[in-house]
């Protein structure tokens, strides 16, 4: 995520196999770990409000 300085660190604990996933997912989408963590979230949370910048 090239903005990635302007908002906080917030460190997660997760089970193996879901890092795993989303380290593949990532890859396979050209994205670093936290850009993908980040981007489903914000698709789940627009999907949940029906708002296209969720919490941007």
């Amino acid at each position: 995520m090239k903005n990635g300085s302007k908002f906080p660190q917030t460190n997660i604990r997760m089970p193996p196999d879901l890092k795993d996933f989303l380290k593949q997912e990532a890859e396979k989408n050209q994205r670093s770990l936290g850009a993908e963590i980040v981007f489903r979230l914000q698709e789940s949370c627009n999907k949940k409000i029906n708002s296209p910048r969720c919490g941007m």
